[in-house]
């Protein structure tokens, strides 16, 4: 239409996020989430918590530790596309 311009707002890609289970039931238990550049999620009853690279936790069914490290050799992040070695933000 004439007089209206439009513009077109471009998101890059997020990284994946993936799930972090206990296996100790059907269906799993989540204990969080984590992306390619080592970030964590974790939910902790009324709070939520975000870390880099090395984080331990207990299944709250179980009570099984659990140990997630994602420490990334710097050279092996400079290799991942943009969006991924900048951390998505």
């Amino acid at each position: 239409m004439p007089g209206i311009e439009r513009s077109v707002v471009r998101r890059l890609p997020s990284p994946p996020v993936y799930q972090w289970e206990c296996t100790c039931r059907v269906p799993p238990v989540v204990l969080g989430s984590y992306d390619l550049t080592g970030r964590i999620s974790l939910i902790d009853h009324e709070r939520y918590w975000h870390v880099e690279s090395r984080v331990a936790t207990n299944c709250p069914k179980c009570g099984k530790q659990h140990m997630l490290d994602l420490a990334i050799d710097p050279s092996i992040l400079a290799t991942l596309p943009r969006p991924w070695r900048d951390g998505g933000d």
